[in-house]
């Protein structure tokens, strides 16, 4: 036999040898990438369920702000068929009456006609605060449907100054009382709603300067309604009984 040479199996098992170890770490290569796919859906999935879910839970409130636009549109018609003065921002859940319809100025007990309207509003407000989808004199799609309204916050404001030597304060608590025993004696049903907390739906204040309204938990910018601008709105500086509505927001799930 002659030296420096290689036997032909020799080249084969080399050959089969270099082979198994391609095919060993092409194998390993791609389970590395199994696992690190699989890694990355566990990852992703949870974040996609996540934005969805609040994607949805944000419409929800869209709705449910639209649904109180026009519960305060549908209101607004209401009072002003019966001659009650009001104007509204239905986007933001507020109703505003001027007070001189209900007091005489700086008095602090409701005129007559005063008392009689503050009667007819309650009982339009008692129907959209009980409502259901079937609710006689409720227009279509004027009651709210996903929730109910949580909380009515009605303050009489004081804006100008007393001429009885009375502080504006005390004018404005008095004249809420009054508002307040109207309200509930023409409709007891006001005086009994509860909201979830088992807090009072409605509660009527008496403030000498304006404060914010109450927040619905809803960022403006989610309010898809856009109701045309109300006429003849109250100034700001005349003294006025203001409601402000807010709805029971859904938890998120």
């Amino acid at each position: 036999m002659r030296r420096g040479t290689r036997a032909h199996g020799d080249d084969q098992e080399s050959y089969f040898a270099s082979m198994s170890d391609l095919m060993a770490g092409i194998v390993f290569i791609f389970l590395i990438m199994l696992m690190a796919l699989s890694m990355y859906n566990i990852d992703e999935t949870p974040q996609s369920k996540d934005e969805q879910s609040e994607k949805a839970y944000q419409e929800t409130i869209a709705k449910l702000m639209e649904e109180r636009a026009r519960m305060i549109e549908a209101l607004l018609k209401d009072l002003q068929a019966q001659r009650i003065e009001a104007s509204a921002d239905a986007a933001n859940g507020t109703l505003t009456l001027p007070a001189a319809q209900f007091f005489a100025s700086d008095a602090t007990a409701l005129k007559p006609e005063g008392r009689e309207r503050m009667a007819i509003a309650a009982t339009i407000l008692a129907r959209y605060l009980t409502c259901k989808a079937d609710t006689p004199d409720v227009p279509a799609g004027a009651c709210p449907t996903i929730a109910p309204v949580e909380r009515v916050d009605a303050a009489v404001i004081k804006a100008t100054p007393p001429a009885n030597g009375l502080a504006p304060q005390t004018v404005a608590r008095i004249q809420a009382l009054e508002a307040s025993a109207a309200l509930t004696s023409a409709q007891p049903t006001l005086y009994e709603l509860v909201g979830r907390a088992g807090l009072p739906v409605l509660t009527v204040h008496g403030q000498a300067t304006e404060q914010p309204a109450p927040s619905s938990n809803v960022p403006a910018n989610q309010h898809h309604h856009r109701p045309a601008p109300p006429p003849a709105a109250v100034p700001r500086d005349a003294d006025r009984m203001t409601l402000s509505f807010t709805m029971a927001v859904p938890p998120r799930s």
